[in-house]
């Protein structure tokens, strides 16, 4: 394989990596946007305004949220007292109309099961510290491959065999106690072996840098 191919190679996981993670982002604004809209709503039943048009309407838009929502504990949190706080100004209000009675039955459906999916969540999770947000792990990871990519430029040069990369890389994260050179021998070597190049010999050296940087190698 060429260089100018390794390099498009790379490019194109590059491009791969950064339109999941629009599209990672794009289903999480949606949910902010989601929420805050049912906000503004309970709003409107502080003030005694009629909400039974509006909550139906936002039933409809979000009804997928009731199978696969992405919902974090927190948002799921939010929501449960968001509906119950909808359900207490249904309740007072003096509206005993069908599409009023639907509208409660719903709301009770609904916080019924961001309960139970809060519990759930809760119970996976454990006491184990909270994640950090997904906008934070996938950009930590963006930059690790640019790292990795501006890594692979530098040690490539005017190398004409992908092996010989392979090979510093190796002695780098080895020797230097280097993540990315660690990290760039293993995308290098899982390349070759789909390319149906023996890659045991290279391999066991890995196994054997990544024993020597430790599991939280330091950065050269």
């Amino acid at each position: 394989m060429s260089y100018s191919e390794t390099l498009a190679s790379l490019e194109r996981l590059l491009e791969s990596f950064l339109d999941r993670a629009v599209a990672a982002k794009g289903e999480r604004l949606q949910i902010l946007e989601g929420l805050n809209r049912l906000d503004d709503i309970v709003g409107e039943t502080r003030v005694g305004g009629d909400v039974v048009e509006s909550i139906g309407e936002w039933f409809a838009d979000h009804r997928d949220w009731l199978k696969e929502n992405g919902l974090r504990p927190a948002d799921s949190s939010r929501l449960t007292n968001m509906l119950e706080e909808i359900r207490t100004g249904l309740e007072k209000s003096a509206d005993s109309s069908p599409a009023s009675h639907k509208i409660r039955t719903e709301v009770d459906r609904w916080a019924e099961t961001t309960r139970e999916a809060s519990r759930t969540l809760v119970l996976k999770r454990g006491a184990e510290e909270a994640p950090k947000p997904a906008e934070e792990s996938i950009a930590a990871f963006g930059r690790l491959l640019e790292k990795v990519g501006d890594l692979f430029k530098d040690m490539a040069g005017n190398r004409k065999h992908l092996m010989s990369v392979l090979d510093e890389s190796l002695r780098a994260a080895g020797l230097q106690k280097n993540k990315e050179a660690l990290l760039l021998s293993g995308f290098i070597i899982y390349y070759l072996k789909t390319g149906g190049y023996k890659v045991d010999p290279y391999v066991r050296r890995l196994k054997q840098a990544e024993a020597e940087s430790g599991s939280e190698g330091r950065h050269a």
